[in-house]
């Protein structure tokens, strides 16, 4: 099988290095996803195993059509029966940008009826109940009428671990915390700091990856319900991802948020993640002793100020953690922000500076390695 993994702009090299890890043949990288090959075992794992990927995708097919009838012909000629059951549930979501067909619902309605038309023909029947509980969600993007076709694995998207029942007002997806934690120069020997912890997914994400825990290991995915998987290879990957784990007593990593209510919810979210040795305290960070942090890295999502009359108030604030942060010693921040002159505002240009997205908020991931 062909399989794509999305991801968000700018983490595709990270992805690419995570299906690498698994030992899976990576057929190329484009931007926001890597297509890659596998098997049923591949998919399963990949779903298990990948941080920074939001989705695992199977490809059905790949064309260009400039009409309805050339767009119905392509999909009804897709072998959609391989994957597919007659009582299977298969709703149609499209995309289309710089194409001839542009409206989305219809191009929706016509990729179903043509799927429909396929299905009634192998299964020799009228009626295509969608009562079951496998489903297959089809993925349809359209780029200046070239069509790719997908059927979604993950179901939920893979950012949602599990762990995390309740969130603050401005979380960080758990895919970018990762990504974060994978960009820095952290290990799990060194003391990991995040002065404005939030509900804690940066320091869980740390810990999932210390423990080489699977980020999937407590969930759900939609190919749970697919009859064509054999289960046993599902039982297989998922009893070689809990052995694969590992046993840490103490985790350097240490939290800190002015609101009380914030600690909690992060508190919460790292027992339910299977953590209590983590280090969590009420504090702001202009009451911490900077001096105190040696051979630290600091990994951090602060408040961004989107709203205007919170902007002068968060640049006062990255200039005071600036100044705060040249009492640290021997110390490295990576530090995100939507803000492209925090550079200026923190007092030291970045070692490096890599553009990500949180959400749909263009950000600066700024690096500074220890001196």
């Amino acid at each position: 099988m062909e399989l794509i993994a999305t991801c968000a702009f700018g983490l595709e090299k990270l992805v690419y290095d995570e299906i690498k890890k698994l030992g899976l043949w990576v057929i190329k990288k484009d931007d926001g996803r890597v297509v890659f090959e596998g098997d049923e075992s591949a998919l399963v794992r990949a779903n298990l195993w990948l941080r920074c990927a939001d989705r695992i995708q199977i490809k059905i097919g790949e064309f260009k059509a400039e009409t309805f009838d050339e767009l119905f012909d392509a999909v009804n000629s897709l072998e959609w029966e391989k994957f597919i059951g007659v009582k299977d549930v298969f709703p149609v979501k499209a995309t289309s940008v710089k194409s001839a067909l542009h409206s989305e619902p219809a191009i929706q309605s016509i990729i179903k009826k043509a799927i429909v038309k396929r299905l009634q023909q192998k299964y020799k029947t009228e009626v295509l109940p969608e009562n079951s509980n496998s489903i297959y969600q089809i993925i349809v993007k359209t780029n200046k009428d070239e069509f790719t076709i997908c059927i979604d694995s993950s179901g939920d998207s893979l950012h949602k671990r599990g762990y995390r029942a309740k969130a603050n007002l401005a979380p960080i997806k758990e895919t970018l915390a990762a990504a974060m934690v994978k960009l820095s120069d952290w290990t799990p020997e060194k003391t990991l700091v995040d002065p404005f912890c939030g509900s804690g997914t940066i320091a869980i994400e740390a810990a999932l990856i210390a423990h080489n825990i699977a980020p999937g290991i407590n969930r759900k995915f939609a190919f749970n319900n697919w009859k064509w998987i054999d289960q046993k290879k599902i039982t297989e990957a998922f009893d070689e991802a809990k052995q694969a784990a590992k046993q840490i007593q103490k985790l350097p990593i240490y939290c800190f948020d002015i609101d009380p209510t914030s600690l909690e919810i992060a508190e919460q979210n790292a027992k339910k993640a299977g953590f209590e040795n983590l280090h969590f305290k009420r504090s702001d960070f202009n009451d911490l002793d900077f001096s105190k942090f040696e051979n630290c890295t600091f990994i951090t999502n602060p408040p961004y100020g989107e709203r205007l009359e919170e902007e002068a108030k968060v640049q006062q604030m990255y200039k005071d953690f600036g100044k705060k942060f040249t009492q640290t010693k021997n110390c490295s921040l990576f530090f995100i922000t939507s803000n492209d002159n925090f550079p200026r505002l923190f007092g030291r240009p970045a070692d490096k500076n890599r553009k990500l997205f949180n959400g749909n908020i263009r950000c600066y991931l700024f690096s500074y390695y220890s001196k």
